[in-house]
């Protein structure tokens, strides 16, 4: 005789790139195993490759992994564990004299931060202007995401940042047409055609772009540290 079937919670949740409402359930010993599998890695994309598997599991609704931006992805597995283990994460603060000082942050409190500057329509001349789309989890790590996204102006323009920027081209636009048909070769001649100024303008895109970020104040004993915590690293040690 088969054994019951287990039914689980849904919960429903907006993807901030979007705005779309997906449904998903709580992660099960089948995806606990996965990130056990991780627990110990030191390799970025096992890691980012475990996670959206696990949320593809959880997901119920049609939806394109791949596609999703990688502060999209944070977000949701954030919720996904949250559902699933606790609404709170204990996590350890090493101060100045190299202490070991425990903390907690709840869940609910953590939110994708927009940036009032932030604009993916930049305006390069008069009647000309170039529109971006976020890079997505392949593209973030052939730029290494372990470069933090509010340290991208400081970055150097290497290969990886310049085919980074080609990627997340979404169209070019003058006054008479918006173009999207165009080859890797005849992106990358328009960005080296650019003022230097204009680059800049581009390079503030991804310096701004949304992040999963939370600020919390650690009791160290002796005075009170503000701790921000910025991408899904920082949450979880998995």
């Amino acid at each position: 005789m088969p054994l019951p079937v287990i039914k689980h919670p849904l919960f429903k949740l907006q993807v901030p790139s979007t705005g779309q409402t997906i449904t998903y359930r709580p992660y099960t010993v089948q995806e606990e195993k996965l990130l056990l599998i991780v627990k110990m890695s030191t390799d970025l994309k096992e890691v980012i490759d475990t996670l959206k598997q696990i949320i593809r599991n959880c997901i119920v609704d049609d939806i394109d992994i791949d596609k999703l931006a990688m502060f999209d992805i944070e977000y949701i597995f954030i919720n996904i564990r949250k559902v699933s283990v606790s609404d709170v994460v204990e996590l350890i603060y090493n101060d100045d004299e190299d202490r070991k000082i425990p903390f907690t942050v709840n869940l609910e409190d953590v939110k994708v931060k927009f940036n009032p500057d932030h604009n993916n329509n930049i305006q390069l001349s008069e009647g000309l202007g170039i529109k971006l789309k976020y890079p997505d989890l392949d593209t973030m790590l052939t730029m290494e995401y372990t470069i933090r996204m509010n340290d991208f102006d400081q970055v150097t323009l290497d290969d990886s940042i310049f085919d980074m920027i080609i990627d997340c081209i979404d169209s070019v636009y003058d006054d008479e047409k918006a173009y999207r048909d165009f080859s890797r070769e005849e992106a990358s001649n328009f960005l080296l055609s650019l003022k230097v100024e204009d680059l800049n303008k581009i390079q503030r895109f991804f310096a701004t772009m949304p992040a999963v970020e939370h600020t919390v104040l650690v009791n160290t004993g002796s005075d009170t540290k503000e701790v921000t915590l910025r991408g899904i690293k920082d949450f979880f040690t998995f």
